[in-house]
């Protein structure tokens, strides 16, 4: 009797989109109001259409406090930037962690630059665009579909090399780390989908 009850269910699960691999990144982000501004871009710009159609993916976000520099660009240079913040691959922190030859550089959806990615003597991860001095940290997985999708959070915007003259900026979050202190919690990230009660620095 329970073999009847859980095979229609397994079938179900099986044909689901999360099963298939697909994902919607506006749909992740909907409940996670600190990236309604960067959401938002992602929809204006159809960036984030772009990233659902793709069979695996890593989205770089930008809380809302600190989009400033990609929000302010024109139109089309505004586009540009975010697919600056598109991974070409499924990456998340296990992998990451397992690139052993630093800094590594890291395609995205935009074809004329890329992303360098490098890891502190701590075990902080720090990505930014190549050709452009400011260093981003990454602070924290927000949402992931393994191995699909995974979304993690970026102190600051990855503008490609050219796109702004303002001096990168000197906010507490955009900092590296002194050698010897503990790597983050995100560096720890054992695979499951962290969830608004669960995810590092969410409000108790």
């Amino acid at each position: 009797m329970a073999s009847r009850v859980l095979l229609p269910l397994l079938l179900l699960a099986a044909a689901s989109p999360a099963a298939l691999g697909a994902f919607d990144v506006l749909q992740m982000l909907a409940d996670k109001p600190k990236y309604a501004a960067f959401a938002n871009l992602l929809l204006q710009t159809k960036v984030g259409a772009e990233v659902n159609a793709m069979k695996a993916a890593a989205l770089l976000v930008v809380p809302d406090k600190f989009v400033k520099p990609l929000a302010s660009l024109p139109p089309e240079k505004q586009r540009q930037a975010l697919l600056n913040h598109v991974l070409k691959s499924y990456l998340d922190p296990v992998r990451l962690g397992e690139i052993k030859a630093t800094p590594a550089v890291l395609p995205t959806l935009l074809p004329s630059s890329s992303v360098s990615y490098d890891r502190a003597p701590d075990g902080q991860m720090h990505v930014s665009a190549v050709g452009n001095p400011c260093v981003a940290k990454l602070t924290k997985v927000v949402a992931a579909r393994p191995p699909a999708i995974c979304i993690m959070e970026v102190s600051e915007p990855l503008l490609p090399a050219g796109f702004s003259t303002a001096p990168c900026p000197k906010s507490k979050a955009g900092k590296k780390p002194k050698a010897g202190k503990p790597p983050a919690k995100l560096f720890a990230w054992d695979g499951t989908v962290p969830t608004p009660s669960e995810a590092p620095g969410a409000a108790p």
